[in-house]
């Protein structure tokens, strides 16, 4: 191969032009923007500029966005914010959550909050008889559900899940971070809490935001000062915030050329190769994401085989891609343990080209292929 292929962009995306453009920008620009001095107040400025532009994309007030150091911080400022100083706390969520939901519910558990999650269907959908069930009966004081899922881009209908939760006077928190920039903003902007990420956009590492509803109170869990309007203490990363700022900029509707990109690699291997399942692919996926399963092939092997090549996948969520264990989500769906260990995941991004997507399945299938054909001596 001349190049390599990258097939991992629910894990990270290279950072896009536009966000260097304005994190050039902010590093020439170093003043704390809590001071009130000259180079503070310019700082200032930019940081709020910034602001300005994430809200705009997210069609929400810049009032609204505090800023983080990513996703999984938005998440646990949510989850842990609007616990803080209640007795007999009650979280709804689900267990296909991000780990940093996952983990963060279990901590309030621990500490004496009640943690119920919605059964999940096998292709990996949000069990809506259920979710009815115990909106009614639990009677959570927060409901956390993603929008898109990262592992298998499975979509939870969140306008729905919003408009049950507004008539019963429930708060609702998603984890938007896969399905920003891939859907609409109104598709998950009813909620009163969104957590979004910037590395996922062509934005960097590290800056990320909490979307919350204007008027509502969320406990700080960062202090030091009173920074994002008491919200989130600490000095802003403006480089990191004016990055984000910059792939929001860029942001062009992608969903249809990454839809017929996906489809066109999923097509391609089942032309090839049998005894193959993609998950989630009965209910709505975010148009980017395949996890797939290769019956009787470790995904272990099959990923090490194609890092050989020089294509680059996930065997599952990418902050636990370094363990052996099984996922959460995919056992979860109903896999046993050999199975869910037989899934890679393949997630396109806006720069991704058919020309990849077809070497990828070719590739794909001539490993599976002689995988088997060896373990069948």
């Amino acid at each position: 191969m001349s190049r390599s292929i990258y097939a991992d962009f629910n894990g990270t995306t290279p950072t896009g032009p536009a966000a260097q453009k304005w994190m050039a920008k902010a590093m020439e620009c170093w003043g704390n923007p809590s001071s009130v001095h000259q180079l503070g107040q310019k700082a200032r400025g930019l940081l709020e500029e910034a602001r300005n532009e994430v809200a705009r994309v997210c069609e929400r007030k810049a009032n609204e966005i505090v800023f983080t150091s990513g996703g999984s911080e938005a998440n646990t400022l949510a989850l842990w914010g609007s616990a803080l100083g209640k007795t007999g706390f009650r979280l709804l969520t689900s267990p296909v959550e991000h780990s940093s939901v996952r983990d963060t519910a279990a901590l309030l558990s621990r500490l004496g909050a009640t943690v119920e999650t919605v059964k999940i269907d096998p292709s990996g959908q949000l069990n809506w008889a259920d979710f009815l069930a115990k909106l009614d009966g639990f009677k959570p004081d927060l409901v956390s559900l993603m929008t898109g899922n990262n592992e298998t881009g499975v979509i939870f209908p969140l306008p729905e899940i919003v408009a049950e939760c507004r008539a019963r006077n429930l708060l609702v928190h998603t984890d938007a971070v896969q399905g920003f920039g891939k859907l609409p903003a109104s598709f998950w902007n009813g909620a009163d809490f969104v957590s979004i990420s910037a590395h996922k956009i062509l934005g960097p590492k590290g800056s990320g935001a909490l979307l919350i509803r204007e008027g509502l109170k969320l406990e700080s869990t960062h202090f030091g000062g009173g920074q994002e309007t008491k919200r989130r203490g600490g000095t802003e990363n403006l480089t990191g915030v004016c990055g984000f700022a910059g792939a929001c900029s860029a942001l062009t509707p992608e969903a249809e050329t990454m839809g017929r990109l996906r489809d066109l690699f999923e097509a391609k291997l089942h032309e090839s190769l049998k005894e193959i399942t993609v998950m989630g692919a009965t209910t709505k996926r975010l148009p980017n994401t395949s996890q797939i399963r290769f019956a009787g092939v470790s995904s272990e092997v099959l990923l090490s085989s194609l890092d050989l090549d020089g294509v680059y996948v996930s065997a599952g969520s990418a902050c636990s891609s370094g363990s052996l264990k099984a996922s959460p989500v995919l056992l979860a769906m109903g896999l046993g343990e050999t199975e869910a260990k037989e899934c890679l995941r393949f997630s396109w991004g806006p720069i991704t080209t058919e020309a990849e997507v077809l070497e990828t399945a070719r590739l794909v299938t001539g490993h599976v292929t002689r995988i088997r054909e060896r373990k069948s001596r």
